[in-house]
């Protein structure tokens, strides 16, 4: 072959060798740009992770702290609880002994009213019978008794016991002069 024919083909040859050059290259150089793209496609997702883990530490923080307060809250509360109930049974028991002595005062309320209404009744028996008595009394003043018609007294004696007249109110009164 000659030299001159061979050029041709040479050129051919690098000429497909440059292209086939520039289609690796283009090639890597797609795949580096699809891998940059992959990249930052990934590192945005690692920043949005670190942003969401981040966002998730403060929420775990800030509800930790919120726990620990409740923790804190829910002690005082249980020692006040504690004191409250102490308090109550304290209460209860002031109580049970204020019913039990309600008991007894209804207890001895009920003994005094029984013995009111006996008493009751008792002084209203005897108030019937001395007002009948009274009543007789009173009659028999209202009589002039025979032993009034007998009775003498003197001025002095009426003088000293002055109820002599309303005994006998038809008494005689004697003076010094009728005495013997």
């Amino acid at each position: 072959m000659d030299r001159k024919s061979c050029w041709p083909l040479i050129l051919c040859l690098v000429v497909a060798g440059i292209m086939g050059l520039l289609a690796y290259m283009h090639f890597n150089k797609e795949l580096l740009n699809k891998l940059r793209n992959e990249m930052e496609f990934v590192e945005a997702a690692v920043r949005e992770t670190e942003q969401s883990i981040e966002s998730y530490n403060l929420a775990a923080e800030y509800t930790q702290k919120e726990m620990d307060n409740a923790d804190k809250e829910v002690k005082e509360l249980k020692d006040e609880v504690g004191k409250l109930t102490s308090s109550k049974e304290e209460k209860d028991k002031e109580v049970k002994a204020c019913k039990d002595s309600v008991a007894v005062l209804n207890n001895d309320v009920t003994a005094v009213e029984k013995e009111k209404s006996d008493t009751n009744g008792n002084f209203a028996s005897e108030k019937t019978k001395w007002s009948e008595e009274l009543n007789g009394l009173t009659k028999q003043l209202q009589e002039s008794s025979q032993v009034c018609a007998f009775v003498k007294i003197s001025a002095e004696d009426l003088e000293k016991v002055p109820t002599l007249k309303d005994l006998c109110p038809h008494i005689q009164i004697i003076t010094k002069a009728d005495l013997p």
